[in-house]
């Protein structure tokens, strides 16, 4: 979270944070690490055991005192001694200590959520949202970069440097810096409004999310589930107190992990609707309705829109990102799905056929507890494909070692694990261990080879657990420019929801776990190899519709030989996966790629319209039917419809996705044009991949989005990539 009024891109629940060793670049303003562990800078890794709620709240209101600090030596600046130094680079440093901690904090409360740290983001949200506005809203500090924008030293400045001097200046309009002082007063209070739901809307999902379970006695109501699924449920349902070694019951959550595989293997038809009415309680209880939340959300961001001059919200988000507005946004998704449609009527033709044969009678709708089940049933039958059968060969250890070599290969680096210690306060670790937040997280060192240079280091937190956010993302902790050649090691984190070890065995992914980390691991390159003039340009601080291209890219090699076959093998007989299973894993690829575009493009939809047009087609009007009517021509035939999804998707309400879901399919896109040079020239070949590297990953925000995708395609993009990739061909 990026706190002055610049705002870039990350990924799916990529928070970004920054801080510096640079003591030149960034005076430290006598902050004591010892004092204030949250802007600790004198070590490449934090002493996470340091890291309480209470000081996480005692060492932000630190942070922001040093930022105003800054921000007052900015104000003081007369037009006549403006300097790059004095202005701009201030401007730019001016709050990552800041930015550091709250990523830390924002860290922890998500993979450790308790009471106390809930009570503290409570706390900081409010502080955090007050110092945002009072940036982009200082009447003196916005004189003194305007006047120093014209000097005529500006147009002598670095490419990236002038870039940045527009993006500035363009973030301070778009951010009400000309606003009356009643409108700023105004502006303020929607800003804390909206801290306060985000919160709440968190609150809720997490809340009902854990408060669903299905606990199964009777072994035949999962009939049809993995031996491997069984014994991990029933180790589950054993922790929370149900059932024995000897007489053991199955423990069903919400977790991904879980439930899922219960919607697309298990062949008892109640069993699969109690799972499916269970997803649908995430933000749909009378103790956790996000109905509410979501309604005064979109009514305070179209009131802060039309207050910032803009015609919707839409616009705002979109107006210095790839696609330009909120109506070009829409207009992208739109004609998507008008592409797409034939696709998804011949994929969902075939699915009724299908699904009719196996129920013997003719059916028109598809309850919605078989969609995922009849899918899973329809590729093993059509494509000999059974997903279970790859498991074995998806030991996280394999998939982790061949993604490394894969990219160790590409992009000229090597990855290295850092022993870790999870120990307690005050403990003193050995020479070379770092401190890591639970055991199971491990930590891993990127190298260039060939300077030696670490480039930087990720956290991996893989595994499932009820005080963890569910869902898959990338945390950048801190970036740093490069100065005189030199900057230190970028940090981030990346976390998913995977399939844990069992009894007896290691964890072994499905293919779409593989896909998960494959797809995350690019964002964790993207945040971890740029080199960049300025704090605001390094990582993954791009447009929020080119920030999914690497990630996307990455996961090309999931599908492709030279990908699998560097982690694929069986985890007792370390044999290879076998040819035939690789040929019907492609095959499958794109098994039903119609219905697979339109889930992805409904969401977007939905997104883009809520933020819009949610006065004329949802106010006033129960949340899930508005969304049902909406989104009617590209929905399935279900016999009964579920809750709205806007109730848990955290992207659109409490993450940075707002009007922005569609950025998914602009950045799959881009990425299925830019594979193809990979396919042409080679998936392996290290001068591509160095092209990658060099114009794509090190760049981060350092110049125009569309120049970095022509600087490694040599064109523009184009736009029927995806669905020629996909076999639809308009």
């Amino acid at each position: 979270m990026k706190m002055k009024p610049l705002i870039f891109a990350t990924a799916i629940w990529m928070l970004v944070g920054n801080v510096t060793t640079l003591q030149a670049e960034v005076p430290q303003a006598g902050v004591s690490a010892a004092q204030h562990p949250f802007l600790e800078w004198g070590g490449e890794y934090p002493r996470w055991s340091a890291l309480t709620p209470q000081q996480a709240v005692a060492d932000i209101r630190q942070a922001i005192e040093l930022a105003k600090k800054r921000m007052e030596a900015i104000c003081q600046v007369q037009p006549g001694q403006a300097t790059w130094e004095n202005t701009f680079a201030a401007y730019d440093a001016l709050d990552v200590e800041l930015g550091y901690a709250d990523q830390l904090m924002s860290n922890l409360a998500y993979l450790m959520d308790s009471p106390e740290w809930r009570a503290a983001m409570e706390e900081v949200s409010p502080m955090l949202a007050e110092y945002s506005a009072s940036v982009s809203s200082h009447e003196r500090l916005w004189a003194v970069l305007r006047a120093a924008s014209t000097q005529s030293w500006v147009r002598q400045l670095s490419p990236a440097r002038q870039r940045f001097v527009q993006q500035v200046m363009d973030s301070f309009k778009d951010s009400g810096a000309d606003l009356p002082a009643e409108k700023k007063a105004r502006k303020l209070e929607i800003e804390k409004e909206l801290s306060a739901l985000k919160l709440q809307f968190d609150k809720n999902c997490k809340d009902s999310f854990n408060a669903w379970q299905l606990v199964v006695t009777d072994k035949a109501q999962l009939a049809g589930m993995s031996a491997e699924w069984m014994s991990r449920a029933a180790a589950k349902a054993q922790e929370r107190g149900f059932g024995t070694p000897e007489n053991p019951q199955w423990l069903i959550t919400l977790d991904y992990a879980s439930v899922v595989d219960v919607l697309r293997f298990c062949d008892v038809e109640e069993t699969r609707r109690l799972c499916w009415e269970g997803r649908g309680t995430e933000g749909n209880t009378p103790e956790y309705d996000n109905a509410p939340v979501v309604d005064r959300v979109m009514a305070l961001r179209r009131e802060l829109a039309t207050l910032l001059g803009f015609g919707t919200y839409a616009d705002k988000v979109t107006a210095r990102r790839m696609v330009g507005s909120g109506a070009a946004a829409l207009e992208f998704v739109d004609n998507l799905m008008r592409s797409s449609k034939p696709a998804f009527d011949r994929d969902v033709a075939q699915l009724l056929e299908f699904a009719s044969k196996r129920e013997g009678r003719r059916l028109s709708q598809i309850d919605p507890w078989d969609v995922s089940y009849y899918m899973s049933q329809m590729s093993e039958e059509v494509c000999g494909f059974d997903s279970e059968a790859l498991r074995p060969y998806h030991k996280k250890e394999n998939v982790l070692a061949g993604m490394f070599s894969i990219y160790e290969g590409l992009f000229n680096i090597r990855i290295s694990e850092v022993p870790t210690s999870c120990p307690q306060p005050g403990e003193q670790l050995p020479a070379g261990v770092q401190e890591v937040w639970l055991p199971e997280v491990k930590l891993y060192a990127i190298h260039d080879v060939a300077t030696g240079r670490h480039m930087g280091s990720v956290y991996m937190d893989l595994h499932p657990r009820d005080t963890k956010r569910d869902g898959a993302w990338v945390m950048g902790l801190r970036h740093y420019p490069v100065v005189n050649g030199q900057r230190p090691p970028h940090l981030c984190v990346l976390v998913c929801n995977l399939k844990s070890p069992t009894e007896g065995k290691p964890a072994l992914f499905t293919h779409m776990d593989v896909l998960t980390i494959f797809h995350e691991f690019g964002h964790a390159l993207h945040s971890m190899l740029s080199d960049t003039e300025l704090y605001s340009h390094a990582g993954t601080r791009v447009a929020r519709d080119f920030v999914e291209l690497p990630s996307q890219m990455n996961e090309n090699w999931v599908w492709i030989p030279e990908g699998v076959m560097a982690y694929a093998r069986h985890w007792q007989t370390e044999e290879p996966l076998p040819a035939e299973m690789l040929v019907k894993l492609q095959q499958n690829r794109f098994f039903l790629p119609g219905i697979d575009m339109m889930s992805q493009l409904r969401m977007a939809k939905l997104d883009l319209e809520m933020h819009m047009n949610y006065e004329s087609k949802f106010r006033g009007r129960n949340l899930d039917d508005a969304s049902r009517e909406l989104l009617e021509p590209w929905n399935l035939p279900l016999s009964k419809s579920g809750p709205s999804i806007m109730r848990c998707l955290s992207h659109c309400i409490s993450s940075g996705y707002a009007a922005g879901y569609y950025s998914y399919k602009w950045a799959e896109v881009l990425a299925a044009d830019a594979f193809t040079r990979f396919e042409q020239e080679g998936p392996t070949n290290t001068q591509t991949g160095a092209a990658f590297r060099r114009e794509v990953l090190s760049t981060g925000g350092s110049r125009n989005e569309m120049e970095t995708f022509r600087a490694f395609m040599g064109r523009d993009p184009n736009p029927d990539a995806l669905l020629q990739q996909q076999g639809m061909n308009p």
